[in-house]
């Protein structure tokens, strides 16, 4: 079985970008650009997804807005923050939020394949923070 991941992430070539990558590293990706578009396809079909890769900044909701919203729709989702601007964000913040591990832009293809790696191995374990 491939993993399907579902990508949120405002910007459009950002977004078409991680896409590529997934697929490149052998996984199936689903791109949304607006969080609530997300919200709403991962309510609906949250089964066929191993995990989440959200932007931090983005119109209307935070990643670490939207990931607890994703985790109360399934609890044990992996979900990876992206984010250009990682000095300005908390790691408590990060935390509380429920994420699991955290990627800075520009995403490299190494990082991306071995975080989703060590994620997806993992399964449901405690939170870790990357």
């Amino acid at each position: 079985m491939r993993h399907r991941i579902l990508v949120v992430d405002d910007d459009e070539v950002v977004s078409h970008m991680i896409g590529q990558m997934l697929r490149y590293i052998g996984y199936l990706s689903v791109v949304c650009r607006k969080p609530n578009d997300a919200l709403t396809l991962f309510s609906r079909a949250s089964e066929r997804f191993s995990a989440v890769i959200v932007d931090e900044i983005m119109p209307g909701l935070r990643g670490t807005e939207l990931t607890p919203k994703l985790l109360q729709i399934k609890d044990d989702i992996p979900i990876i923050l992206m984010t250009g601007h990682g000095d300005m964000i908390s790691l408590e913040k990060i935390r509380k939020s429920g994420v699991r591990a955290t990627l800075m832009k520009p995403v490299l293809m190494g990082w991306l394949q071995e975080t989703l790696s060590r994620l997806l191995r993992r399964g449901k374990h405690p939170q870790e923070c990357v």
